[in-house]
């Protein structure tokens, strides 16, 4: 019953700091005069990226005796939940939507998002065969990548001149929002939506521990599973309102965010040794962002095919519930 508990109060928990988040990143993004690609891959992607930022960090502080596995697979893993089963959703709800059936995005978009991390995710994966020091280059790499994709990102697109639907927190007030409301429901999302991932993770740590999952499977398919819903419900959100660009960019951007920082941590403070289980994440994990990349290097994918992205991540739960206990050691 508690377990159960945990289940339905953080599913709520996370419904409505994702709405009220969506909503205040929208005004965000315009009183900054940022694009909506920007808006997405960056404001959209830091904010949601705080729960995935949470779990290896107070995993290391903590020393754990999982710490090293739970960190391990929480960097890998939720880079690929998120290009899978996060993308696959989005295709899902691009599906279900009346007009467009395809998920359209100005074409720099992916290739600035998904190229970034491609190359940084790649650059992190190659540390599993590099000595310490090397790691620590790499790690630094990594940091200066994201702080000059940052950069290029806040340069590109135009501003819209369109103002979003009313703040939440003063819906009854017609104009724009003061900066200080806004600031309030997105700190006040923020905190659900920690609140929520961790009580989901409680939840399914207990579920873990009665079907006797091994530490490093459990971070690599248990955790990525709930910190990655808020970019999975916001981007389900943005597409019902027709707004794929920052759709996108909270899936794409985050998976940068993850890449480049939560990739400076697995190299730079954990064994950086993830196992056959890990080697395999981050393979597939590679594959799919390719493949992802290739779709959308025009800008424009049919919502069917771009929910094909979840079978990976599908098969490869099956597969280490099968096998777990071997591959997750």
């Amino acid at each position: 019953m508690t377990t159960a508990l945990f289940f339905a109060a953080s599913g709520i928990l996370i419904v409505i700091a994702a709405e009220l988040f969506t909503n205040a990143i929208e005004w965000a993004g315009f009183r900054l005069r940022l694009g909506t690609g920007a808006t997405g891959s960056l404001l959209a992607a830091l904010g949601t990226a705080l729960p995935e930022f949470v779990v290896p960090v107070v995993a290391l502080l903590t020393h754990s005796p999982s710490a090293d596995s739970v960190a391990i697979g929480a960097v890998l893993g939720a880079p690929f939940l998120l290009l899978t089963l996060g993308a696959g959703i989005t295709g899902i709800a691009v599906m279900l939507r009346r007009q467009p059936r395809s998920l359209q995005v100005p074409a720099t978009q992916p290739r600035r998002d998904l190229g970034v991390f491609i190359a940084a995710f790649s650059a992190a994966f190659v540390c599993v065969v590099l000595p310490s020091p090397a790691r620590y280059a790499v790690g630094a790499a990594l940091l200066l990548g994201y702080l000059v994709y940052v950069i290029f990102t806040l340069r590109s697109g135009s501003p819209t001149e369109e103002m979003p639907e009313p703040l939440h927190f003063v819906r009854w007030r017609q104009g724009e929002p003061h900066a200080a409301f806004i600031t309030a429901q997105l700190l006040v999302a923020i905190v659900l939506l920690v609140i929520g991932s961790q009580l989901f993770v409680q939840a399914l740590h207990q579920l873990a521990d009665a079907l006797h999952v091994a530490p490093l499977v459990l971070a690599l398919i248990v955790v990525p599973a709930a910190t990655e819903l808020p970019e999975t419900i916001n981007g389900v959100l943005w597409v019902r309102s027709r707004e794929d660009s920052l759709a996108f960019g909270n899936v794409a951007g985050s998976a940068t965010f993850q890449a480049c920082i939560l990739g400076f941590i697995g190299v730079t403070f954990t064994s950086w040794q993830p196992g056959p289980a890990g080697v395999v994440s981050a393979i597939l994990t590679l594959l799919t962002a390719s493949v992802l990349l290739a779709m959308l290097w025009r800008g424009r994918v049919r919502g069917w095919m771009l929910s094909l992205t979840v079978l990976p991540w599908l098969g490869y739960v099956v597969a280490q519930l099968i096998t777990g206990a071997t591959l997750g050691g």
